[in-house]
């Protein structure tokens, strides 16, 4: 968990960033699979997960660094988001969530580690402890920044990040896909749950969820959102994937 975290401010009086696309894997879900992988039983024959961006990427690279094989379950845009990010593992493609949840139990029942991305509160447990570590750097060295927007995936990282930061005093916000639109990573809650079974589903009154304005860039519709803000420069925006431009 000593991954460093990489946070710029891209326009003088905009909202900061926080890269995950500096981080192993090239996400922020490498610091939540990490930790969660530590506790998987000897003896598990691969990593097995219905994803089609972050978390895939993330298990790809833990499981090739444990020896594992990885499997991602997902449709025709996350296989080809996966392929075009350099995914190393077998995909099985899918036309449902109920299809995936079908494949993953069969890979389960043969001895595969299936995460449950979407229903296992623990992974928000996960995000905590590198979400403390945010804190402490934030709180050091970004001390204008009072409000964190994040993009709303299965829930893990916005409602960890909530638990860390709002008993600090700030306010965090997740931001979710528009009925219509597809950004890798991204659903809208309302759409698209599992009911009370879904891992979001104890944190949706205590968590907001705003709707992005439109356009398929999970960095530009954080962006959009974070520069209405009536004081863009205290804002955090926490992109999983992003990475810095480089300065010319």
């Amino acid at each position: 968990m000593n991954t460093p975290f990489t946070l710029t401010r891209p326009e003088k009086d905009g909202p900061a960033v926080l890269w995950g696309g500096t981080c192993p894997s090239g996400s922020l879900k490498y610091l939540t699979y990490e930790s969660y992988l530590d506790a998987v039983p000897e003896g598990v024959r691969g990593l097995v997960e219905i994803s089609g961006a972050s978390t895939a990427l993330a298990l790809d690279l833990i499981g090739r660094r444990a020896g594992l094989p990885t499997v991602a379950v997902t449709d025709a845009a996350g296989r080809d988001h996966l392929t075009r990010h350099g995914f190393r593992g077998e995909i099985r493609t899918i036309t449902s969530v109920e299809e995936g949840r079908e494949v993953c139990l069969r890979y389960e029942r043969a001895g595969w580690c299936w995460p449950r991305q979407f229903t296992d509160d623990a992974l928000v447990g996960r995000v905590e402890l590198w979400a403390a570590r945010l804190l402490r750097r934030i709180r050091a060295d970004w001390p204008e920044v009072r409000h964190l927007v994040c993009g709303f995936g299965t829930g893990a990282t916005v409602a960890g990040l909530h638990r860390v930061f709002t008993i600090a005093g700030y306010s965090v916000t997740g931001l979710q896909a528009r009925e219509g639109d597809h950004v890798p990573g991204w659903r809208n809650y309302t759409l698209q749950n599992l009911g009370d079974q879904d891992l979001f589903h104890r944190y949706r009154k205590e968590v907001p969820l705003a709707t992005a304005s439109g356009g398929e860039s999970a960095l530009g519709s954080l962006l959009t959102y974070a520069n209405a803000h009536a004081a863009p420069e205290q804002v955090l925006v926490i992109s999983h994937d992003g990475r810095p431009r480089p300065r010319h």
